[in-house]
């Protein structure tokens, strides 16, 4: 009896939309592709909030994390992250991913802020937090870094040379 394959957990990434410089796009681009060879992945930016003239971080931090809230799916393991989250290793990261693919059927959704940050709301809505180095990264590096992380997971979990 032939049985088709299961199937694959999915990856969103979740963020505010940015007008990030060329070469930044061009890193995201270059992950992205790799990563769907893999696993469906895709990305879900929620409008960012652009008149700062008028209004405080605070507010601009409320509305861009209620509107990342309203694009988390009900089902699947959400991963906020954050500089105070966990911080993993690559190897324990992709171990951890392996595992997320039989146990969360419905997905991982990566949540990622902008460039004021998240606020609470968002972190309690974490299944996990999750930090990607103690120091505070421009929101457009955490992308280009959390998606190659991805792809390095990728790699190790099939056993294929890119991880050093």
């Amino acid at each position: 009896m032939y049985l088709p394959d299961p199937p694959h957990m999915k990856i969103r990434l979740i963020w505010p939309a940015s007008s990030s410089d060329s070469a930044f796009a061009e890193a995201i681009d270059r992950y992205f592709n790799r990563i769907k060879h893999f696993l469906p992945i895709e990305i879900m930016e929620v409008p960012a909030e652009r008149s700062r003239q008028s209004r405080s971080d605070v507010a601009i931090i409320r509305a861009q994390s209620a509107r990342l809230l309203g694009a988390i799916p009900d089902r699947g393991t959400t991963v906020v992250l954050d500089e105070r989250g966990q911080m993993l290793d690559s190897l324990k990261f992709a171990r951890w991913l392996e595992r997320l693919t039989i146990d969360s059927p419905h997905g991982v959704n990566f949540v990622v802020g902008g460039d004021v940050g998240l606020d609470d709301t968002v972190r309690k809505r974490a299944d996990k937090v999750l930090s990607l180095s103690a120091m505070t990264l421009p929101h457009q590096v955490a992308r280009v870094v959390l998606l190659e992380q991805i792809y390095r997971a990728c790699t190790l979990m099939r056993n294929i040379a890119y991880h050093k």
